[in-house]
Parts: C-alpha cells; structure tokens; sequence
C-alpha cells in the first residue's frame, strides 16, 4: 500500500509531469494501492483554490483506503519520530510530517513524496520509499 503525501498530490493537481504525478496517475488509472489518511486530506484541502476545487478534491481524495489517524498513538509517535530525528542530527521542518510518517510506520504503508524533509524522516523510520518519490 502507497500513501501519497501532500507534496505528492500536489504534484498531481499541477499535472506537473514528475516521476510522482506520473505514479499518482498510474496508481488512479489501475486501481492500484494508493491509501490516505487525515494529515494528509486536512493539508490538500486547506491548499484548494475555491469551492468546487476543495469539493473535487474532497472526492478524489475520499476513493482511496483512508489510514485512519489515531491521536492516542499517533500524536506521540510523531513526537517520537521528531526527537529520533534530532537525536540522529535532522531537524524537521514540521510536525505534520512526523504525523504522517508515524501513521505510514504503524500500517508499514510505502511513502510517495516529492518532500526532502520527509524523506530524511522516513530513512529515519526505516519506512519505505516509492520509487517514484523525487530525492529519493
């Protein structure tokens, strides 16, 4: 299972043409294994250019297995996650990524990201990368 981050939907919504919106687009087109989860919805949806763009967003969004955050574990988790990756000499540059890296740990889902950060995070986890995903 695949979990596309912010970064890499974002790639998708531009149609940029990167290995990521590529992947994104196969992974629609052949049903394949493409899963979401909450960090992820909130940040796309906050990004939406109006009205009809957060619905349309919304619904594609929505097709795919959602990898349900839970708080109870999650949140500490990430705090976790954030403090290994200090202790290791990376600071990340936000929580949101930590979040989203400890729900990718919990259910062992793939990450697809075009975000540096989150990369050096899941290198960190020891949570795969996709291919696909740019800096790898």
């Amino acid at each position: 299972m695949i979990l596309a981050d912010t970064s890499a939907w974002i790639e998708f919504d531009r149609a940029t043409g990167s290995s990521v919106d590529l992947r994104i687009t196969e992974l629609i087109s052949n049903s394949g294994s493409l899963v979401v989860t909450e960090p992820i919805i909130m940040e796309i949806i906050a990004e939406a250019r109006s009205q009809q763009h957060e619905s349309d967003l919304r619904r594609l969004l929505l097709r795919f297995d959602l990898l349900g955050f839970d708080a109870a574990i999650d949140f500490e988790g990430a705090a976790r996650l954030y403090r290994k990756c200090r202790l290791s000499g990376i600071t990340p540059r936000g929580m949101v990524d930590c979040m989203i890296a400890s729900v990718a740990s919990r259910y062992e889902a793939s990450l697809l990201t075009s975000d540096a950060d989150l990369i050096r995070i899941a290198k960190i986890a020891q949570i795969d990368i996709d291919d696909a995903s740019i800096f790898k």
